[in-house]
């Protein structure tokens, strides 16, 4: 029904069509449509009897044949709320999109929905069935998931499954670990979502590297004691970068000269470079044995994650 959303509406029904005839077509067509297929009939029952309250049933017929227009995609969207389907349309249209031969792990669509409720997913189905497939609407879609708890919950989930934590209650550390780090990337992700930038924010960057210190002060309080000196070590000299970046970068935004930006960040890596040279060498042994008992407790894959972290700035010019 909405795989393919018709730009003019193709009359397919005859001029005259009863409620039944719209009724029992819906049901058999949309049950088989890749947007409501594992609705049961009472379910896709309740949504054709709430389209027959505000359309005519010969549009029905049209909307089954051809897909909603866009001027119908908040109807439909009506018609699943009052049915209260919306999250479970979106939790079938997530475990569709999810599965395939791309080699890539699935992803859990009770995990990506959690928290998410039918207010936060209502709009971003409305953008889907009033114009599925365009560039523009997948555009539209992403900005209204970045308001809503899917953004966070795809990192999460996603890092869920990277260390293998998908399918058991796994390690409180690692949990509390990759929350974190999604925590981080999730910032980076919605402000990638909500504005198309050619050269560095320094707003983002200064945020960036405060997200990241979060990530080095909870493990410095959270590793066992025996690794609590290494993490202290890595967390002070995050805490130090963040500190000289967020000078540097003070009153600059992204309208801001971008030769002035990477002079600032310049600037900042040779003072660091400066005042981080004596003990570098310890501090770098530090942040080895850091990654180590995490990737050993947590799996290969936090090797990524720290790479990530590094790649945020926490340890530039270390």
């Amino acid at each position: 029904m909405v795989a393919e959303v018709a730009t003019t509406l193709i009359e397919v029904a005859p001029p005259t069509v009863g409620r039944d005839e719209a009724r029992v077509g819906f049901v058999v067509a949309a049950g088989g449509d890749r947007a409501l297929a594992g609705l049961s009939d009472p379910e896709l029952g309740c949504v054709v009897e709430e389209l027959l309250i505000v359309l005519e049933p010969v549009e029905v017929v049209a909307l089954t044949a051809s897909g909603p227009t866009p001027p119908q995609a908040p109807v439909v969207v009506d018609a699943l709320r009052s049915c209260g389907l919306v999250l479970k349309v979106a939790r079938l249209g997530l475990a569709g999109g999810f599965v395939g031969n791309s080699g890539v792990p699935g992803l859990d669509p009770t995990c990506v929905l959690e928290g998410v409720t039918e207010d936060d997913m209502a709009p971003v189905l409305e953008a889907l069935f009033a114009g599925a497939g365009a560039v523009k609407t997948d555009r539209a879609v992403d900005v209204l998931l970045s308001e809503t708890p899917v953004m966070g919950n795809l990192v999460r989930c996603g890092l869920q499954g990277l260390l293998g934590e998908a399918d058991d209650e796994g390690s409180p550390f690692c949990h509390g670990f990759f929350d974190q780090v999604a925590a981080m990337m999730t910032a980076v992700v919605k402000h990638g979502t909500a504005a198309e930038v050619e050269v560095a924010d320094p707003v983002l960057l200064a945020e960036l590297f405060g997200l990241s210190d979060d990530v080095f002060v909870w493990l410095a309080d959270n590793v066992p004691d025996g690794h609590r000196a290494d993490a202290e070590a890595v967390r002070d000299a995050s805490v130090k970068i963040s500190q000289v970046m967020a000078e540097a970068l003070h009153g600059l935004d992204d309208s801001s000269d971008p030769q002035v930006v990477l002079g600032a960040v310049f600037g900042a890596v040779a003072r660091l470079d400066a005042e981080l040279a004596v003990g570098s060498f310890e501090l770098e042994s530090s942040r080895a044995r850091l990654e180590s008992y995490v990737t050993a407790t947590c799996g290969d894959s936090a090797t990524g994650l720290f790479d990530v972290l590094s790649g945020a700035g926490a340890l530039s010019g270390v």
